[in-house]
């Protein structure tokens, strides 16, 4: 059984916005808290673009193992390391979808939105049935902000891509997998896996903006797979949103670990 009133209990103290998606993968059932409500998206809008690379890699149209050398205007600050390397360094393709994921890199991501295309990423997510999610911008534009330009998304959409993904329905097997693959090396490890036993597989990615965390990930167990998507705004602290993230994140782990 999901635990929804631990989980209720500990959302009930938290200062904010909160949208939650729990599915037991292995026997279906699941549990949601304002699903459909509709966040700005933060980094976690990088799972949908990482997918649109690999169905363009699946279709021929890009090489993941070309090598890319990174336009000025991409350059940008947020999260990553890119920015502050060499302008003569050459990563391939891949390597660019990797830092994406597990930095969180934002250069690295507007190079991929140039290379796969805003509206390639925008119809995926229509394909794949995410009802709220969509790319409007590239990293760090504040102008595009401003003017309501922004990124969005829902724990509904999320759980359902995080789904799609465990059940190898994302383009095809192979590319879910290496999707996976990749979110399982996740160096952003402050929410959802935080007070985890370091040998819990978690894929996941996480998203931040000022009074806003968010992280959604696939935990593979030794008997069972589950999904956990959880997102916030409006916060009275980033870090209060991020602890309340953690301790619902440790009680589904210790509920699902023993049935």
């Amino acid at each position: 059984m999901l635990p929804g009133n631990a989980i209720l209990s500990v959302l009930d103290y938290l200062e904010g916005e909160v949208g939650l998606y729990l599915e037991d993968v292995t026997v279906g059932d699941n549990l949601a808290v304002n699903p459909n409500q509709i966040f700005p998206s933060a980094s976690i809008i990088k799972i949908p673009i990482l997918a649109a690379l690999f169905k363009a890699a699946a279709e021929g149209k890009v090489d993941l193992n070309a090598k890319t050398t990174l336009k000025a205007e991409n350059r940008v600050g947020g999260g990553g390391v890119l920015t502050e390397l060499s302008i003569k360094l050459r990563p391939t393709v891949l390597d660019l979808a990797t830092l994406m994921i597990i930095v969180s890199d934002n250069a690295a991501t507007n190079e991929l939105i140039d290379l796969v295309g805003m509206d390639q990423v925008n119809d995926l997510v229509r394909k794949l049935g995410l009802k709220q999610t969509v790319l409007q911008r590239k990293m760090m534009d504040r102008t595009a902000a401003k003017a309501g330009r922004d990124n969005f998304t829902s724990a509904q959409d999320m759980g359902l891509l995080l789904q799609l993904l465990a059940k190898g329905q994302v383009v095809n097997e192979e590319a879910s997998t290496k999707i996976i693959d990749i979110m399982k090396k996740q160096q952003l490890r402050n929410k959802l896996p935080s007070q985890l036993p370091r040998e819990v597989i978690v894929a996941h990615k996480t998203g931040d903006l000022d009074f806003l965390e968010h992280d959604v990930g696939i935990f593979f167990l030794p008997e069972r797979t589950y999904i956990l998507a959880i997102l916030t705004d409006k916060l009275s602290s980033n870090a209060a949103g991020a602890q309340a993230i953690a301790d619902v994140s440790r009680i589904v782990y210790e509920t699902l670990r023993e049935e």
